[in-house]
């Protein structure tokens, strides 16, 4: 049995270094290997777009890549490298490049579920305009830029192969179905659904991420991705009926428990169906329960019908209404359009990240081209590395930044005696940055081998006491720009990211709203309400675990209480798109539910309370519209209350 006392910690850590070494050992061989024939092929210069490389390297090594995706990435880098050229010309275009191109990467590529998915792109266009280069040099920048891409492509297909795993749609989404049917048959069996619960709140969280990933901002969604959306809508319902087990109580109808055993043969017939044949069996079946099982009013029934229907559309190339499937292409221009006008939030984290790290970038590049000053350019690219979509991790790295620093300094002061010649400084810079990709970033150690790195590599050009004397200036220079910029320029502590996320939610709840009124009067594309489904949780998600962290129980229970009531008026807006959708509400349903839409929209706790939203609710014919309708009104008094 291993030791508590120091040695039993000493061989822990021993153990923990040696994981996090072997660890970056792919990381550290392709750097070194990029590093070694970029500078025999176009020279030492032309190395930074190595770090940018290796960053994306990392991100997708473990993921399984659609071989579609690897050309990108190499278009993308020699993209990004001719703007990054572009940007050196003159103080213009440097201060509209680092404007743009920055907030538009993190305002495209980066979400609540991948917050730094811009990393790797943002850092490829500023290391390659930190050293301004002529026309020659750049078409020699250029080249390399290309080896690199051509190199990171290469080994992704490789990991990929080596691997054997390649994208599966298919098994996640069978997965899913399986997962469901076993909840269902749990449920008929008797367990209680708050036990139930969390699982299928799990499964639907996992395919609010496949939808979030499976969307284009230019590209239309096609088979999968509108799968991915009916699977995710599938278990939202699963996961609104368990939520609240009034039903299980006696307080509701509840059906017959072989119900949900059927249901969930059903489901698995879904699951197990290939053919169109099998698919076209599986449709009459389902019309014919839908034509023939009646159950009283609730929730039970809206689940029961509403699932019925989803799986209609999962097993037909022609949903409600004449909807088809969209295929694989472009998306229309005005739907690229409304996709990043949707972006442009200020209650957003990301919009707000964005215009600041745009802030931060434009400042300091426009800074390091005007100045000219020697290694002016580790101004930006500290900068850079300071801002973090998080307030609270950029606080942290900027302690940890100067210290790291300082040591750095003093490891290459004690080092520089003994490590001379350039075959030397090389090879202790590899180490380096082995040893950089082995920490944990923006860890003080890590800033600690990333300096000594910089520095040594330095030293071959410069004296070392001034490299050491400017390493510190531009760190603490950047950090000063850093403060300044997350203080005063959109700040986004997580208290007040709190608070726009609660703005969010409503306002998706509203443009909920303004999707049910557009689909009683004309078409709406079934990713319009996944896309809703997948940005509320997304957004949900996050409220809801810093509503948990609150440290005082009262204001605890009272955020995740009120968060609660949020989701389950978003989710009766879904069950009321969800009857538009279907086809089965008379005429003079959907125009009340039209009304209805713009009385609700946007005040909630106010339109709930009044005598005559309540008279026009029970005006509408259809048992199950009127439910969703009322169990709406009743939770916009409590969110009131």
């Amino acid at each position: 049995m291993e030791g508590t006392g120091a040695f039993g910690r000493a061989a822990r850590t021993g153990r923990d270094v040696g994981a996090r070494i072997a660890g970056a050992l792919s990381s550290g061989a392709l750097y070194t290997f990029l590093f070694a024939t970029i500078t025999a092929l176009f020279g030492s210069a032309y190395t930074l777009v190595i770090s940018p490389v290796i960053v994306i390297f990392r991100t997708r090594r473990n993921a399984v890549i659609p071989l579609e995706l690897l050309p990108r990435i190499a278009v993308s880098l020699i993209a990004l490298n001719a703007l990054a050229h572009l940007a050196t010309t003159g103080a213009g275009w440097c201060v509209a490049l680092n404007a743009a191109v920055p907030f538009l990467l993190a305002l495209v590529q980066s979400s609540q579920f991948e917050p730094k998915a811009y990393f790797g792109y943002v850092m490829a266009f500023v290391f390659l305009e930190l050293k301004p280069l002529t026309p020659a040099g750049f078409a020699v920048q250029l080249a390399a830029t290309a080896y690199a891409a051509l190199v990171l492509t290469a080994v992704l297909a490789l990991t990929r192969w080596l691997k054997g795993r390649a994208p599966h749609p298919e098994r996640d989404l069978d997965e899913g179905l399986e997962t469901l049917a076993q909840v269902l048959d749990r449920i008929a069996e008797g367990e209680g659904a708050e036990s139930l619960a969390s699982e299928a709140t799990a499964l639907e969280r996992a395919f609010d991420r496949l939808c979030y990933r499976a969307r284009g901002l230019v590209r239309a969604p096609d088979g999968v991705a509108m799968r991915y959306y009916l699977y995710a809508t599938l278990f939202q319902r699963a996961v609104y009926l368990l939520d609240d087990a009034s039903w299980q109580r006696g307080d509701e109808h509840a059906p017959d428990p072989s119900s949900f055993h059927d249901l969930a043969a059903l489901v698995r017939q879904v699951r197990a169906a290939r053919t169109p044949e099998e698919h076209a069996v599986i449709r009459r079946c389902l019309q014919m329960l839908l034509d023939l099982v009646e159950m009283p009013e609730g929730r039970v029934r809206i689940f029961f019908r509403s699932m019925l229907h989803t799986l209609m559309l999962i097993v037909s190339d022609e949903p409600a209404r004449g909807r088809r499937l969209a295929a694989a292409g472009m998306a229309p221009a005005r739907e690229v359009l409304r996709s990043l006008l949707d972006l442009i939030d200020p209650d957003a984290a990301q919009f707000r990240f964005a215009t600041r790290l745009a802030a931060v970038m434009a400042t300091t590049s426009t800074i390091s081209l005007l100045w000219g000053f020697e290694h002016v350019y580790w101004l930006p690219l500290n900068a850079f590395l300071l801002l973090m979509p998080s307030y609270e991790e950029s606080a942290h790295r900027m302690r940890t930044r100067p210290v790291g620093t300082a040591l750095g300094c003093i490891l290459v002061f004690a080092c520089g005696h003994v490590v001379q010649g350039t075959l030397a400084v090389y090879a202790f810079c590899m180490v380096m940055i082995l040893f950089v990709y082995a920490c944990t970033p923006g860890s003080w150690q890590q800033a600690v081998f990333s300096s000594s790195f910089a520095l040594m590599m330095a030293s071959l050009t410069i004296g070392e006491a001034t490299a050491m004397a400017l390493r510190l200036l531009f760190v603490l220079l950047a950090v000063a720009i850093v403060l300044v910029v997350n203080r005063f320029v959109l700040p986004s502590r997580r208290e007040r990211i709190y608070e726009g996320n609660k703005r969010q939610l409503m306002r998706i709840e509203d443009a909920y709203w303004d999707l049910v009124a557009a689909s009683v009067v004309r078409h709406v594309p079934l990713h319009r309400s996944g896309e809703m489904l997948s940005a509320f949780h997304l957004v949900y998600e996050e409220a809801y675990a810093y509503a948990q962290g609150l440290a005082d129980a009262a204001e605890r229970s009272r955020e995740t209480g009120r968060l609660v009531v949020l989701w389950h008026m978003f989710s009766e807006v879904e069950q009321v798109e969800y009857l538009v959708q279907s086809g089965e509400l008379p005429e003079g349903d959907l125009a009340l539910v039209r009304t209805l839409a713009m009385r609700l929209k946007g005040r909630p706790a106010v339109s709930s309370t009044s005598h005559a939203t309540v008279a026009l609710i029970d005006e509408v014919a259809s048992d199950d519209l009127r439910y969703a309708l009322h169990r709406y009104v009743e939770n916009g008094r409590r969110l009131a209350s």
